[in-house]
């Protein structure tokens, strides 16, 4: 068997989940060792010695339990292994006078360490007692007036040596296990927050992190009941957010809240920020909607972002006293990492409205552009439609080998470039012409035609185009200013017909004023006016009529 055979054989490097039992195991199989070892040793010298066979045959049996004891550790019949070696232990040590002290002592730590109180008590009481009865037997069988035998103070010595190693071994063992026990629920509580602050860690919407951490709190630690409080924006109220259990659903469904500073566990804790574990009594006086029934604890702890209280966490128990150090420290634990939690989907969801809010404003900022660029080309062609009506032409230009010439035919060139408001390419008597349409703000105003003897290749094109362009600004610019000029002159002129009213008193001079203005104005032949109401209707009323 090689060293790494051997060391798993004594449990060294093996992973048991009861580190108990594993140092039991451990134990068990070094008694065990240490048995056969002396009893081999034990055998030579009784052999050597010529002793009796009674002596080498309970010498023989001893060794053959110490290996039964080995093989039921390997089978991993533990508890019988140490039923069977502490009563091996606790038997030799009654027959076996000369190493009484060694295996009585052995049997009282065998005893300390693998079996339970009652069992324990068994073993000292026989261990003790023969120690006892052979003090008695001493006292009885030495002279009246001998004072105290040497055998009996021996005895004594020995008899109280054998109880203090053995409670000494006790008290031990017992704060061992406290210790290993303690450890063990305190890494099955880190294990328990890790898996629940991350599970809960992953969620990004607070209606899915805190119904999921108030399930996943429960399931894992066993409580009856497990509900979180917010706080509102005033900080004045906690808010029941999540609650496990039907009753707790209903809290829900009602917005069940608590005052801050309240006189219960809730309001005290969002208050003050400190854990309080609530007894019997003190539940007694809180609401009876706060509790599911057949409670027995309370825990309510904190929730902090920072240095704010946000939250409550409320966990509730069947068992009275559920609640000590250890959980309350883990639950504080978890309580940080569901206040990060919190937090971040608070942002998560902060952002995810601002994200909403944002392509809101782009697709009405979107309608809006859309609508004003249809209404800017809806001003543009009524514009020029305007324009081109009250003109009663069609304006142009055209340069030849005469120069330039005012002319308003439309080439094929020009008019399929209005139409498809692309730019053209055509032939023409050998000659590459390129019409491009004239636009300002989408709407078609107009078209160029050039005849390039370079080609026309990409770059020429772009080139008519951005000309083009500005062309339409700075016809709009014109445009504009023109009917600006038209409208100041038409202000004028009635400006200087109204100053005309203010030379006459009459009022036939003032519609022949009128008429006669109006008349030249416009260049018309004919003109009227007429004061009162239509004779067909039947009132013979003033007429005035006069004509330049």
């Amino acid at each position: 068997m090689n060293t790494g055979a051997i060391l798993r054989w004594f449990g060294i490097g093996v992973s048991q989940s009861d580190t108990l039992l594993l140092l039991q195991t451990r134990f068990i199989r070094a008694l065990a060792l240490i048995g056969i070892s002396a009893s081999a040793i034990g055998a030579v010298l009784l052999l050597v010695t010529n002793s009796a066979i009674t002596v080498r045959a309970v010498v023989l049996v001893f060794v053959v339990l110490n290996i039964g004891v080995l093989v039921l550790v390997q089978r991993g019949k533990v508890q019988i292994a140490a039923y069977i070696l502490t009563t091996t232990l606790a038997v030799g040590a009654l027959f076996s006078p000369p190493v009484y002290i060694l295996i009585g002592a052995l049997a009282l730590i065998a005893a300390a360490a693998l079996l339970n109180n009652f069992l324990f008590l068994v073993v000292n009481i026989l261990i003790v007692g023969y120690q006892i009865v052979m003090v008695l037997s001493a006292f009885v069988g030495a002279p009246a007036d001998g004072g105290v035998p040497s055998a009996a103070s021996n005895g004594l010595v020995v008899g109280t040596a054998l109880v203090a190693v053995s409670l000494a071994t006790r008290y031990f063992i017992d704060q061992t296990e406290r210790a290993a026990v303690a450890a063990k629920q305190g890494a099955v509580l880190l294990q328990m927050v890790a898996e629940t602050g991350e599970q809960v860690g992953k969620l990004l919407n607070l209606n899915e992190v805190l119904p999921r951490a108030v399930e996943l709190i429960r399931e894992r630690f066993v409580f009856n009941h497990v509900q979180i409080y917010l706080l509102d924006e005033g900080r004045q109220r906690a808010v029941l957010a999540a609650s496990t259990a039907a009753q707790g659903q209903r809290l829900y469904e009602r917005q069940n809240s608590v005052e801050v500073g309240a006189k219960h566990a809730i309001g005290m804790v969002a208050a003050v920020g400190r854990p309080i574990i609530a007894s019997e009594r003190e539940m007694a006086a809180h609401s009876a909607d706060l509790l599911l029934p057949n409670t027995r604890a309370q825990l309510a702890l904190p929730i902090f972002d920072g240095d704010r209280i946000i939250g409550v966490l409320d966990v509730q128990s069947r068992e009275p006293g559920a609640f000590n150090r250890e959980i309350e420290q883990a639950l504080q634990v978890l309580t940080n990492l569901l206040a990060t939690s919190i937090r971040n989907a608070r942002l998560f969801d902060a952002q995810d409205r601002s994200t909403r809010e944002a392509k809101r404003l782009f697709v009405e900022t979107e309608a809006n552009l859309r609508e004003i660029q249809r209404l800017n080309q809806q001003l543009t062609h009524e514009g020029w439609s305007d324009y081109m009506r009250e003109k009663r032409e069609m304006r142009g230009v055209s340069v030849n080998d005469a120069g330039l010439t005012e002319e308003a035919v439309w080439s094929t060139g020009l008019e399929r470039a209005v139409e498809t408001r692309q730019p053209v390419r055509e032939i023409h008597d050998g000659s590459p012409i390129i019409a491009v349409p004239v636009m300002l703000g989408g709407e078609v105003i107009g078209a160029i035609e050039v005849e390039s003897h370079a080609g026309a290749d990409a770059e020429y094109v772009e080139m008519v185009k951005a000309v083009a362009q500005r062309l339409a600004l700075s016809l709009d610019k014109a445009r504009l200013f023109e009917e600006s000029q038209a409208a100041t002159a038409r202000e004028q002129r009635i400006n200087e017909i109204v100053a005309q009213f203010q030379t006459v008193a009459s009022v036939d001079d003032l519609l022949k004023i009128t008429l006669s203005e109006l008349s030249r104005t416009f260049g018309a032949q004919r003109g009227a006016i007429r004061l009162g109401v239509n004779p067909s209707a039947g009132d013979a009323g003033t007429n005035g009529d006069s004509h330049p």
